[in-house]
């Protein structure tokens, strides 16, 4: 435990992190070793690049694209958004951490929230309570330089910012992404998507045709929203084939490929193989729908509004409790590199929308 700055809320405030009540506390942190950290590190570019392995075994198998749920009428376009090397700017995996090994439990690919508060909000707190020890955290710089590689690609003359649901994290997280682009001198354009026009197989923000799209929407949603709009020409941010990459379907097929790496955990369509396993839907957010069981009981479930394209059934690890909390290790990947690494824990082994954030520094 450690007690939390005086005018803490002020100062965070002050980054813009306006969501922090009840989930940034201040009176706890985690320390790692530069060992761990090492880790850490390395199991998030192996597990990068396993899943571009994997997504482009996928790509041009149909029934693996059947078992990812991904729409046949967007099948040759997210090829396309692969073949031409379309840039990805983040991504984000959720380990846990069993005995100094990161155990894989899923990859946030296509809309990682808690980005503000796992970059600008810890390193203040590091730098304010612990000056003289490091932190795994050079998100701010890594999306910054990811921003410039972008415009290295498309020179798109304005970067336009989509977002259509009501919820202050999700908005918070894409003004902070907007601010990284604004940092590395790309001229941006905040909209609602609601004002999206479709016009000749092209999308139009007023009378402004739209190059380049970042969007806070997962693929899943925008799909079912309008294929339509999601096959126009442009370079959109997530990339079109990070669709393969951010549903939970991908985590039975990673096993079949990589089934001896220390990162994978088994995982499977149906639970036949396993006793203790973590049910998931293949799409969903914060834990919603999620289903613990241990020797084939129910021992934790969150209710949710998930779960129609199915499941998939991962084995159940262990965690770890350090007072009173479970901590799940999200270790960032920006620019294709991992460079940073948030911690969210909960008194619940389901880590929920009501999980705390707690920050971290390296001894």
């Amino acid at each position: 435990m450690i007690l939390p700055r005086e005018n803490y809320r002020q100062k965070i405030e002050a980054l813009g992190f306006n969501f922090h009540e009840n989930y940034w506390l201040e009176d706890g942190y985690y320390r790692f070793t530069m060992q761990e950290i090492n880790e850490i590190e390395k199991a998030t570019n192996e597990c990068y690049k396993m899943y571009c392995d994997a997504t482009e075994a996928c790509l041009y198998d149909e029934k693996m694209l059947d078992r990812l749920c991904i729409p046949p009428v967007m099948r040759d376009a997210i090829r396309r958004s692969w073949e031409e090397d379309d840039l990805s700017l983040y991504g984000r995996f959720d380990f846990a951490f069993i005995n100094g090994v990161p155990k894989l439990l899923e990859f946030n690919a296509d809309t990682p929230t808690s980005l503000l508060e796992a970059s600008l909000i810890q390193w203040q707190w590091k730098e304010e309570v612990f000056p003289n020890n490091d932190q795994f955290n050079s998100i701010h710089e890594a999306l910054i330089q990811s921003w410039k590689d972008i415009h290295e690609r498309y020179q798109c003359e304005k970067y336009y910012f989509g977002s259509i649901v009501d919820c202050v994290e999700d908005n918070i997280t894409a003004d902070y992404i907007q601010s990284t682009a604004i940092e590395a001198g790309l001229s941006t354009v905040e909209m609602d998507f609601r004002d999206l026009d479709l016009q000749n197989g092209s999308l139009y923000c007023g009378t402004e045709p739209i190059n380049c799209m970042f969007k806070l929407m997962p693929w899943e949603m925008m799909f079912q929203t309008s294929t339509d709009g999601c096959l126009t020409e442009m370079c959109w941010i997530e990339p079109l084939w990070k669709a393969l990459m951010s549903n939970k379907a991908m985590l039975p097929i990673l096993y079949e490929m990589f089934p001896n790496t220390p990162y994978i955990l088994p995982a499977y369509s149906e639970p036949n193989h396993l006793r203790s396993y973590c049910k998931k839907p293949i799409f969903s957010r914060e834990g919603a729908n999620v289903e613990l069981y241990c020797n084939g009981n129910c021992i934790e479930k969150a209710d949710g509004e998930y779960g129609e394209e199915g499941y998939i059934y991962q084995e159940l690890v262990e965690l770890e409790k350090y007072q009173g909390q479970y901590p799940i290790l999200g270790s960032w990947i920006i620019g294709g590199e991992a460079c940073g690494l948030g911690i969210r824990e909960t008194s619940n082994l389901i880590t929920d929308n009501m999980a705390h954030f707690a920050p971290h520094i390296i001894i």
